[in-house]
């Protein structure tokens, strides 16, 4: 799971994080719908199944990453074939204490990789017939519905389980500050539903409700709370004694669970975790030997030693690739997403909490497995560098050369050049206005390659195959190739990263690009300031004893409505909403109570009264024309006025800063 506040320094750095990896892509691979040789070892190799020779490699490697990226502690457990092979702790799990960290002991907070355990839930009740992935969600939902948005499109569980539904974003409620505070998943799901804002199985977009809405079909179709059918058909039978989805957790496990961390200050500073409503979604803590025989289990095709979590057919079809947004990149399976590194086809997720960050991986054809949690921040880096050390050296490649880029393909890579925008946000609320998607500029150099900007340092392109583009430096991070969309008119409409499969990054039309809706928002403002001519103008005559002819009633009224409109929009726009953006505990406050705060829905009922005047000012405008109120000057200035009113409310309603989004 990602942090569930806008201000939160933790997903502002996640998602600074995300757009740097974004900005780089993987070197040459072959294509990974292909299937790969994995009997072909370079000599040399290390053995994976060497518990000695992994120790090593581990403890050259962990020890640097937690001082490189200024993590206190982390736990990593490394499976082969049917066995564990390391479950190792490295730093502390609290600092002040000294604590080291103590794998077989520790627990940490897995995060979003706590999907997994609800998916492979579903995929059981699949298995005895309870759950059709195919049928209508709502077929299974008691007290919840989806709405039919999409008349004759209606979700499924396999969507759920791609993230292919076809749902915003939507973080709120999605934690409490304490755990007095939380409500059922049922009453979550029931108060929160997100908007559908594309029909499913066309794009895929991250979404923690839809997994939780999956918990509350396992529980509606078992007719036990998910906790219980959690402990009792998964956690109980593969032994994970040490492994809870409560956010309170029992005494044994409470005094285990490693301290998060965040770091400011040039220091790791205590904080408390998020406390969180999605249970299904990302509120499981383990430690790494109860990982360890939760990868087993999925790697032995649903077994672990007498233990049958699934059976081998119904392992396989929850491992095989079922949603893809390119047929050139890797895909979601059901729950697992797929990821290609060093010409490995590999299943995996992330896990991130408010200052846990996790990453599991399995190797389907190589047998082995690799889980790893860190206790701060840094481990959203450190995760992903750890693990390509560790296929750089179990599972190396061959470096590839990439194509030489040259100007004769210029025109035509200009089709890639514009603004694009990850739809992994909200779209129809006022956490649109809180939590706008993350956006890049991409533009074609004269040399035929493209430059990404996303951050502070463009990222230069070169073609690899065609729409498919890697880091011209050879750099290759673990989002992989980015990889370009067409639709069916030819036109591109998003691209995707190669190791990212649950996300694209659509095409931003030019009226949604920073610079359009920045000057709307300027240029109206300028024009609607002119509206405090009138009185200026009004008391210069009446000092100067400037002659004028009387104007009937209803044209100073229009003057009135016009500046009433125009006064109560630009305070609106210019003073009121950069106060609230800018006071967190507002905006804190919107995101965990219950109830929407009175003050914002006071300052976001200003645009309705502003909307009403609005619409009086056009009408007037018109009238004006018909009537000739004024000098035709005037009557223009006025008309100019009327335009620049609606153009403002446009930006208002492009930014959904109304009090019925709240």
């Amino acid at each position: 799971m990602r942090s569930y506040l806008h201000s939160s320094p933790i997903r502002a750095i996640v998602i600074l994080v995300l757009l740097c990896m974004f900005t780089v892509a993987a070197s040459a691979a072959p294509d990974p719908v292909a299937v790969p040789d994995h009997s072909v070892i370079l000599p040399g190799t290390p053995d994976p199944s060497d518990p000695a020779e992994m120790e090593v490699f581990l403890d050259r490697v962990m020890p640097a990453d937690l001082a490189k990226y200024n993590v206190p502690g982390a736990t990593v457990a490394v499976v082969k074939d049917s066995s564990l092979v390391v479950a190792k702790g490295y730093g502390y799990s609290d600092i002040e204490k000294k604590t080291p960290v103590d794998a077989n002991t520790t627990l940490f907070r897995i995060g979003s990789i706590s999907k997994l355990f609800t998916w492979t839930a579903v995929m059981q009740l699949v298995d005895e017939g309870l759950i059709d992935l195919d049928a209508e969600v709502n077929t299974y939902l008691k007290d919840v519905t989806v709405p039919d948005t999409y008349p004759g499109h209606p979700v499924t569980m396999r969507h759920l389980m791609t993230h292919s539904a076809g749902f915003e974003d939507a973080e709120r409620h999605m934690a409490v500050e304490d755990s007095s505070d939380l409500i059922s998943i049922r009453d979550y799901c029931a108060g929160n539903m997100p908007a559908r804002v594309r029909p499913p199985g066309i794009v895929s977009s991250y979404s923690n409700y839809g997994t939780t809405l999956a918990g509350v079909v396992v529980e509606d179709v078992t007719g036990m709370p998910f906790e219980q059918y959690l402990d009792s058909r998964i956690l109980v039978p593969l032994g994970m004694n040490r492994t809870s989805i409560q956010n309170d957790l029992p005494p044994d496990l409470a005094s285990g669970l490693a301290q998060g961390y965040a770091y400011a200050g040039m220091q790791n500073d205590p904080t408390p975790d998020a406390v969180i409503v999605t249970g299904p979604a990302g509120s499981i803590s383990s430690t790494a030997p109860d990982m360890a025989a939760f990868m087993i289990a999925h790697l032995q095709n649903g077994t672990y030693g007498n233990t049958t979590l699934l059976p081998a057919s119904t392992a396989d079809l929850m491992h095989t690739r079922a949603f893809a947004n390119d047929p050139r990149v890797p895909g979601m399976c059901l729950g697992f997403y797929e990821r290609d590194l060093n010409g490995r086809r590999m299943i995996a997720h992330g896990g991130d909490t408010f200052t846990f960050h996790s990453l599991l991986v399995l190797l389907p054809g190589e047998q082995t497995g690799f889980f790893v949690s860190y206790n701060s921040v840094g481990g959203v880096l450190a995760r992903d560098e750890l693990f390509e050390e560790f296929m750089d050296h179990y599972y190396p490649e061959e470096p590839s050369a990439l194509p030489e880029p040259g100007p004769s393909i210029n025109s035509r890579i200009q089709q890639y050049a514009g603004t694009y925008e990850g739809n992994r946000h909200n779209y129809a609320g006022f956490e649109k206005f809180l939590t706008p998607g993350s956006r890049m500029e991409i533009a074609a150099t004269p040399n035929g390659t493209l430059l990404l900007q996303a951050g502070q340092n463009p990222v230069e392109m070169a073609e690899v195959r065609p729409g498919v583009f890697s880091s011209l430096d050879g750099s290759r991070p673990a989002s992989g190739d980015i990889v370009f969309h067409e639709a069916a008119d030819g036109t591109v409409d998003y691209f995707c990263h190669a190791n990212l499969p649950f996300m694209v990054f659509d095409r931003v039309l030019w009226y949604a690009t920073a610079g359009f809706l920045e000057g709307v928002r300027v240029a109206a403002g300028i024009l609607l300031a002119t509206v405090l001519l009138w009185p200026l103008l009004f008391a210069f005559r009446r000092a100067h004893a400037v002659p004028e002819s009387p104007a009937p009633v209803p044209a100073r009224v229009a003057r009135l409505i016009a500046g009433g409109a125009s006064l109560t929009l630009l305070s609106f726009v210019f003073v009121l909403v950069p106060w609230i953006a800018g006071d967190g505990a507002l905006v804190h406050s919107y995101m965990y109570d219950t109830v929407a705060p009175p003050l914002l829905a006071a300052v976001l009922t200003v645009p309705v009264i502003a909307a009403a005047l609005t619409l009086a000012t056009v009408g007037l405008a018109a009238l004006a024309w018909k009537k000739g109120y004024w000098t035709t000057l005037d009557r223009v200035h006025y008309t100019i006025v009327a335009v620049a009113l609606v153009a403002l409310l446009w930006w208002v309603n492009f930014w959904n800063l109304w009090v019925f989004c709240l």
